[in-house]
């Protein structure tokens, strides 16, 4: 609850396309996508995300190299994102994006529009550094 609480009270209510609780949930995912952090951290992102009004819990989601998890998901527009989570650690897999209704320029409900997967995350001393092979979570 701190947690969601402090990302409410981060938004500046910038894009005037979002709401609250959209801004929030983008907040999260941006944090997801971006940044390298413990898995403690990405299951309290999920927890926290599946708190806001709006988002419902996906029980099966697959990610973009085909590894099943279970997803947050929120409705914007004629588009709904889900975040993939692993259903017994919580670590972060992947998103997609899904189009929710049929849409004029041919797209069928239900087709992809994103799909992601994060197979390796790793610091490194430098730019351009390659990780030392297996030490990449």
């Amino acid at each position: 609850d701190a947690l969601l609480t402090a990302v409410y009270a981060q938004n500046t209510g910038v894009d005037k396309n979002l709401n609250s609780d959209q801004e929030a949930f983008q907040t999260i995912g941006d944090a997801l996508r971006e940044s390298l952090m413990p898995p403690q951290i990405g299951a309290a992102l999920y927890k926290a995300a599946a708190k806001i009004p709006g988002v419902n819990v996906v029980d099966d989601a697959v990610d973009a190299s085909g590894r099943h998890g279970v997803a947050v998901s929120q409705d914007h527009g004629n588009q709904r994102t889900e975040w993939i989570f692993d259903k017994d650690k919580l670590t972060y897999l992947g998103e997609r994006t899904v189009l929710i209704n049929d849409d004029s320029a041919g797209g069928k409900a239900g087709r992809i529009l994103v799909s992601t997967a994060v197979t390796e995350r790793a610091v490194v001393d430098k730019a351009g550094q390659k990780p030392s092979p297996g030490t990449a979570t």
